[in-house]
């Protein structure tokens, strides 16, 4: 059977419990992680946290994926499209896959900018992008509107979502 990404969505802050069950499984897992520091009123904290509250990220085939389902901090696996039918079933559901190539792009990314936010692709407005040199070189994404300088939403193939990063404009490029 083939092994696929799925995008799990967890129960609220388990994101690394079902991680580690997973991979106690011996399934392949992705928890993409961003590093933080926090300010408290005697000290500076470098924190981690999931880059994609709630979400994580498991290649599975079809058994794996019913074994998956069985975890207390499992919800569901992110679908789209599909209703429920006269039987109280869903149907038609659409469970999009991650590629390889995404899971690579959002590695690469948290890399090169831990500091990266996710924001849901309906929130994008304005020119897409290119980024012209660096090891993001040749990624597309949008330019968002911020206050505080320019930055760019690189969105995420088969995903809802987007990691927002600060890019200066000089490495960016409009495409047409």
């Amino acid at each position: 059977m083939e092994h696929k990404w799925y995008q799990i969505y967890t129960q609220v802050n388990a994101e690394k419990k079902l991680y580690n069950k997973i991979q106690a499984y011996g399934f392949q897992a992705f928890l993409p992680i961003r590093i933080l520091k926090r300010q408290w009123s005697d000290r500076v904290k470098t924190i981690e946290e999931p880059a994609f509250k709630s979400y994580i990220f498991a290649k599975l085939n079809y058994n794996e994926m019913r074994c998956v389902e069985r975890l207390s901090q499992f919800c569901y696996y992110v679908s789209y499209g599909g209703s429920i039918n006269s039987t109280g079933e869903n149907s038609d559901r659409i469970y999009p896959y991650i590629t390889d190539k995404t899971v690579e792009q959002i590695e690469q990314i948290l890399i090169e900018h831990p500091h990266a936010t996710m924001e849901d692709n309906k929130l994008f407005k304005g020119d897409k992008i290119t980024i012209t040199e660096g090891s993001l070189k040749n990624y597309q994404g949008n330019l968002l509107s911020d206050p505080s300088g320019k930055k760019v939403a690189i969105k995420l193939h088969g995903m809802k979502q987007s990691l927002v990063i600060s890019v200066p404009t000089v490495l960016l490029k409009k495409i047409a």
